[in-house]
């Protein structure tokens, strides 16, 4: 027997219903196909997954790393969340993408794979007091989660470089097939060279802690047959003989039942959810793990009445547990670009303006694996606010920010004192890691080809050099919640982009800087003129302007849940329950409390994987100490070998 996939088909809805399964896993994307498979992994309990969208590893724009963002990677397989309209942003409503499909955004992304800096994971433990939340105690997981395939011969010579103590290679262990692509833009090599040569050191390794520097990133490709590994692909497909592993597909959760309670924590008992309109209930004897993403997560518990209670009854839904701050905390990646008109006669451009070279350059992909559309390269620069402020500049934003501190996180915490608290000690940290020269504020992403905000029409049809410019460290911060008790319909987002001032000094200072290396030696060989901003923006006044009508979500949406003591503002513990239940855990990107320096997939593998380690913890200390009395010094003594025998797994 295979693992039991549950599709459309109104016919098996019966067959489902009233369902019980020790572990019930709300969202099968990056996090939730890590924590349902390692838990499915014991064929002693089962599992299930709901899942809102359906399997998408067939579709040519998924697994061709050179066709990422074409097809309906951007429509179906997207959640495509609008946001309100932003004050600071000119009043626009922006999209903020998160995939929907078994694999969730890691079906969509650009599938780059580095990690953030040491000091700021280190950050997260120190906010949290508790070190198992830092990088040398999370380094682990985030191995165990990888299979990692050394660049060859090739790949050396065309610049990648790694460090062997920093990556997974345990074949029986590891998940996420992790390694280089087949092809090169000579335009990304010129631009690492420009990088260097305005002080940027070359990295030995982006996913090694130190991503101050210049390199080219890994990526989630099996290097096998130079496809896109999802978290379906690691976690689901090689698993599909278990037969204590449910996946439903296109199953829209719309609450969390809980058991009667006339005091204490609230126990989950169910997840009631639709499948062509069609309700239906699974029961849970054990834990509800809920892994809907940053806005769905939250989502999720606001329509089980867990919330701010003013919030819900405006909603519609009834409150069963005041929890102000879900929701609340919510931070992003903001986006924006420099581009140059170039001489260079190969770019991504070609394929989009000859369709004739675009096929030919198809059938060589699925010939031989080889070929532009093999190429899904990210040479990438994160820098320091030395990078982009002069140390005048530097010292004037943070005496500003530190001046101003109270102020800003009472405004962001929407009325909370204790996310004010929270905020605060957030504003404190970051501030501290600016004044280190450790913040690493800005993402510099070479596009061998043109990356904007243009459409192809109302461009130039020539080839182009872009520099993506990406706000890592915002202050800013904002909420997500429902506005109504229909489980369809979008919650109302508010990333509150660029209110703090300085996300706005950071994002405009890396566009000059941006602009500084598109006309560094050697980029500077290829380089024919700037087309955006243009250069009629020759201030900063005039750069910020422009970015104000430009700026763009990077998708990288974290905090809503945050992981912080419940007198912080935060939502989960440090074992990823929920404060006031017993039996709900929260295991993706919401718990991060604050935005980290880097694409956050490979962070969000590391947390599906410690979260299933917490949850078979919890499980072997709660059955060996339910056993009776006169078992208790060898359940004692089989706990904790078994929790050594964990840790050292991993």
């Amino acid at each position: 027997m295979r693992t039991i996939l549950i599709t459309l088909a109104a016919t098996v809805v019966p067959a489902i219903s009233a369902l019980s399964y020790d572990y019930v896993v709300i969202g099968g994307g990056t996090a939730g196909l890590a924590v349902a498979s390692r838990l499915s992994e014991d064929t002693s309990v089962t599992v299930a997954v709901l899942e809102a969208g359906f399997d998408a590893e067939g579709l040519r724009e998924v697994f061709v790393p050179g066709l990422i963002g074409s097809g309906i990677a951007f429509t179906t397989l997207d959640w495509a969340y609008k946001t309100v309209p932003q004050t600071n942003l000119n009043g626009r409503n922006l999209t903020v993408h998160a995939g929907k499909g078994l694999g969730g955004s890691s079906l969509i992304n650009a599938m780059i794979f580095p990690r953030a800096g040491k000091e700021q994971y280190d950050a997260w433990g120190q906010l949290n007091n508790d070190s198992s939340w830092t990088w040398d105690n999370l380094l682990p997981f985030f191995k165990k989660s990888e299979l990692f395939t050394p660049p060859n011969a090739f790949q050396n010579a065309s610049g990648v470089r790694y460090e062997e103590a920093m990556h997974g290679f345990n074949v029986t262990e590891g998940r996420v097939k992790v390694g280089f692509p087949n092809y090169f833009f000579n335009q990304s090599a010129l631009w690492r060279k420009a990088a260097e040569g305005l002080g940027f050191p070359a990295s030995p390794d982006l996913a090694n802690g130190d991503p101050h520097a210049v390199g080219i990133a890994p990526n989630t490709i099996d290097a096998a047959n130079n496809t896109r590994c999802s978290a379906a692909c690691a976690y689901l497909t090689p698993f599909g003989h278990r037969t204590n592993l449910l996946v439903v597909q296109n199953a829209t959760v719309s609450r969390i039942i809980w058991a009667d309670s006339t005091g204490g924590n609230l126990r989950a008992i169910g997840v009631e959810y639709l499948v062509n309109n069609q309700n239906s209930t699974i029961d849970v004897s054990k834990e509800v793990i809920l892994s809907a993403g940053a806005i769905g997560s939250p989502k999720v518990l606001e329509l089980s009445g867990v919330g701010n209670s003013t919030i819900l009854n405006t909603a519609g839904v009834k409150p069963v547990l005041h929890l102000p701050t879900v929701g609340e905390n919510f931070n992003d990646h903001v986006h924006s670009w420099a581009n140059a008109f170039t001489n260079i006669t190969l770019t991504k451009d070609v394929l989009q303006r000859n369709s004739s070279f675009a096929d030919a350059q198809l059938l060589l992909w699925l010939r031989d694996r080889t070929g532009l559309y093999s190429a899904a390269p990210r040479s990438m620069g994160i820098a320091a606010p030395s990078d982009i402020f002069s140390r005048t500049q530097l010292n004037d934003l943070i005496e500003q920010a530190e001046t101003n501190l109270m102020r800003f996180a009472e405004q962001f915490s929407n009325g909370n004192p204790n996310l004010t608290k929270g905020i605060a000690a957030q504003h404190r940290i970051a501030l501290d890691l600016y004044k280190q020269d450790k913040s690493l504020p800005l993402e510099m992403n070479a596009e061998p080809g043109y990356s904007g905000p243009t459409s192809i029409g109302n461009r130039p049809g020539v080839n182009y050099t872009s520099i993506n410019v990406v706000l890592y460290a915002p202050l800013s911060r904002g909420r997500t919640h429902i506005v109504s008790a229909d489980p369809h319909a979008q919650p109302a987002v508010d990333p509150a982009y660029w209110a703090h001032p300085l996300d706005v000094a950071a994002q405009v200072g890396g566009i000059n800087l941006a602009r500084r290396m598109l006309t560094a030696p050697p980029l500077d060989t290829i380089y024919t003129g700037e087309f955006e901003p243009g250069e009629d923006k020759d201030s900063d006044a005039k750069i910020e302007e422009w970015l104000r009508s430009v700026v763009a979500s990077d998708n990288h949406e974290v905090g809503s849940l945050a992981m912080m003591p419940r007198d912080l503002g935060g939502v989960v513990d440090t074992s990823l329950k929920v404060y006031g239940t017993a039996n709900v855990r929260v295991a993706d990107a919401s718990i991060i409390p604050f935005t980290i320096s880097a694409h956050t997939v490979s962070t969000i593998y590391m947390i599906g994987e410690r979260a299933a380690d917490i949850i078979r913890a919890a499980r072997i200390e709660s059955e060996l100490f339910s056993s009776p009395n006169w078992l208790a010094p060898l359940q004692t003594a089989f706990f904790w070998l078994g929790r050594g025998l964990a840790n050292w797994l991993v």
